[in-house]
């Protein structure tokens, strides 16, 4: 394997995917890699939402041309070309390495949960090399872009890794309970987790027997007991508090109420079945947990009150998950196991979050004038300064490059002071979230253990902890309304500059804590750039923003005429709605409907088989439909599924 620079990209290319919006892979990304020897160096990690402004970008690129515009456009900041890359792997269409997946090693396991295996356990080599880890990857559907045997194979992988000596093995995952949870109420799973634990609803019940879901025979398993809980639910009445639930809470709806209840017995039944999970690793096994690190992967990785109920519990070692442990961490997955599979002593250190987009453009700005009515002033980082400005009301903080993953780590942020609850409401009114969604503690480590019960390093803010007791009225605006919170912990050498900043705040106040939340409004992706930064600002009438450690008062609010998020730096609509049915026309002559044409992606094997130009393979694809609904009845599997719901 040759030094130089690779690409592991995790997109999708397919025009009847493009023309019909049908999610075949979410959270799409890129990842950009430079190997030394058996130095493996991230360069840099495109989350490809933050730059088209497709939340999750769930959309196909149309043909591979467009594709490969695309790459170019980021490879250009690098002075680089597909011609100089030593290898590109991750989307057929794209890749120069044959070899590169585990389709041939492991016939048993889906290779997307494999790929989310390795972007965790391999997130340091120094551990893998050295410790026992146990490594679970929890995630809904694997995708069929690669591995076009998936609904053959179990979807979720587990490994024992014993200095570098790793055995696969099968997992059932929760993943699925969510997934239909989230399709149900049409709420996403971070919002459902949310409301669990904030409205004090709560059905009486036993526990009903474990939901396992290996593969997709169980998915209807899934789907029952989901339907059973719902159906529970709502059957009880006011007349019933205190013989079938504790009462509606009156803070909330009925209908919270009720999806709080439901959402309350999935999170029970997901720690169950992790228990099951590692209790027989431990086992069989015969692993000791304080000797050994646990890492998690997959979406359900966001999970924070499991992740930090298995530290708790079982007392591990240490806790390994990358920032981005959901489906827009797959391409750095995808490059580790090749990196593994072809350099076994490879080193590697995932130490930090921010391998995103950087933006240096703020001078330029000042000097063209386009905003020069909205500056009041601009002048350098003063510490004392932003402290009296995060208490007065929430800043924008936008530093350096951006962080990777779905959460807000200290470089794209809304920060204000934590002791008053007026400061979440305000970053709730701004971001047009419910009044009861949880904002983040950034608090520095060596204060853990004085403020909250649990004192371990949590850098990308997946786990929750609850506030000691003592402290609680200290720091309002970051409490849940069950006291717990969902914190970031930080180092020097994680955010120096950050770290000043809070520490200065301790000085004042005696609370090494900040508040903080996502940059972004509703239903946008996190923000990627100055000018989009600035849009956000204006439009919010936020006075005060950082830029770059540089303070930035705005003025004039009222006369800046968008009304609507900045437009991102690519868009992914290249045709008109007339082009788009004349498009459709030409791909399926035969109007086949959606659920039919889903098919050639969620049964690879028929759809390479499939000329949509030929009467035949239309009546033929149309036949396996019918078959398949028969089979499955209403239960949605993946692909079957056409869209998403939020």
């Amino acid at each position: 394997m040759r030094d130089g620079f690779y690409l592991s990209t995790y997109i999708h290319i397919d025009p009847i995917a493009y023309l019909y919006n049908f999610h075949i892979r979410h959270d799409q990304n890129i990842s950009l890699w430079k190997k030394q020897g058996n130095k493996i160096i991230l360069v840099h990690h495109w989350e490809l939402e933050r730059i088209t402004g497709l939340k999750r970008q769930y959309k196909s690129f149309y043909s591979i041309q467009q594709a490969k515009e695309f790459i170019e456009i980021l490879l250009k900041q690098y002075d680089l070309k597909f011609d100089d890359l030593a290898g590109i792997i991750g989307t057929p269409q794209l890749d120069t390495v044959s070899d590169y997946s585990s389709i041939e090693e492991n016939k048993e396991l889906a290779y997307h949960s494999i790929c989310h295996l390795y972007s965790s356990m391999l997130m340091d080599t120094d551990i893998f090399h050295n410790e026992n880890i146990i490594s679970l990857a929890l995630d809904g559907g694997p995708d069929s872009v690669v591995d076009k045997s998936i609904n053959d194979k179990k979807y979720y992988a587990g490994s024992v890794s014993r200095k570098g000596k790793v055995e696969l093995f099968p997992l059932c995952s929760p993943g699925f309970l969510w997934t239909y949870l989230r399709k149900k109420y049409n709420l996403r799973e971070g919002t459902l987790m949310a409301l669990a634990t904030a409205s004090k609803s709560e059905i009486y019940c036993e526990d009903d027997e474990l939901v396992k879901v290996y593969g997709i025979k169980d998915l209807k398993k899934a789907y029952e007991f989901i339907n059973i809980l719902d159906d529970r639910v709502n059957k009880i009445e006011a007349k019933d508090e205190g013989v079938l639930f504790n009462g509606f809470d009156p803070d909330f709806s009925e209908q919270d109420n009720r999806i709080s209840m439901v959402s309350k017995i999935v999170q029970k039944m997901s720690i169950r079945i992790l228990k099951y999970n590692i209790e027989h690793i431990l086992e069989k096994y015969d692993l000791e947990p304080s000797e050994t690190y646990v890492s998690i992967s997959g979406g359900f990785g966001l999970n924070c009150p499991t992740n930090s109920f298995l530290m708790r519990e079982y007392g591990f070692k240490g806790f390994l998950a990358p920032p981005c442990v959901n489906d827009a961490g797959i391409s750095i997955g995808i490059a580790l196991y090749y990196f593994n599979k072809e350099i076994p002593d490879m080193e590697f250190a995932l130490k930090s979050s921010y391998f995103g987009d950087s933006d240096d453009s703020f001078d330029k700005i000042l000097e063209s004038g386009a905003y020069s009515q909205f500056f009041k002033s601009c002048q350098e980082l003063d510490e004392n300064t932003f402290v009296e400005d995060i208490q007065k009301e929430p800043v924008v903080w936008f530093d350096g490059r951006a962080e990777i993953g779905p959460r807000a780590l200290g470089h794209r942020s809304l920060i204000v002071a934590p002791e008053k609850e007026s400061g979440k409401d305000q970053l709730n009114i701004i971001k047009k979230r419910q009044w009861w969604r949880p904002v983040a503690p950034i608090i520095l480590q060596e204060d853990m253990e004085e403020w909250f019960e649990g004192n371990y390093y949590s850098p990308f803010m997946l786990h929750t902890l609850y506030v000691r007791e003592d402290q609680i009225n200290l720091v309002p605006s970051i409490c849940h309304l069950d006291n717990s919170a969902r914190i970031q912990s930080l180092l020097y050498d994680d955010n120096p500059a950050l770290y000043r900043l809070i520490t200065a705040y301790k000085r004042q106040t005696g609370i090494p804590i900040i508040c903080n939340t996502s940059l972004n409004d509703v239903g946008e992706p996190i923000i990627n750039t100055i000018k989009e930064c600035l849009n956000f600002a204006l439009r919010k009438g936020i006075k005060v923003i950082y830029i770059n450690q540089r303070r930035v008062e705005l003025q004039n609010h009222d006369k800046y005429i968008k009304t609507c998020p900045e437009e991102r730096s690519y868009s992914m609509n290249l045709f008109t709605e007339q082009e788009i049915e004349e498009l459709k026309r030409k791909v399926n002559p035969f109007n086949l409907e959606e659920k039919a044409l889903i098919n050639i992606f969620n049964r690879p094997d028929l759809g390479e088989s499939i000329d949509l130009t030929n009467k035949a393979d239309a009546n033929r694809l149309k036949l396996f439909t019918r078959i398949a609904e028969g089979r499955m009845g209403k239960i949605p599997v993946p692909g079957l599924d056409t869209k998403r719901g939020e």
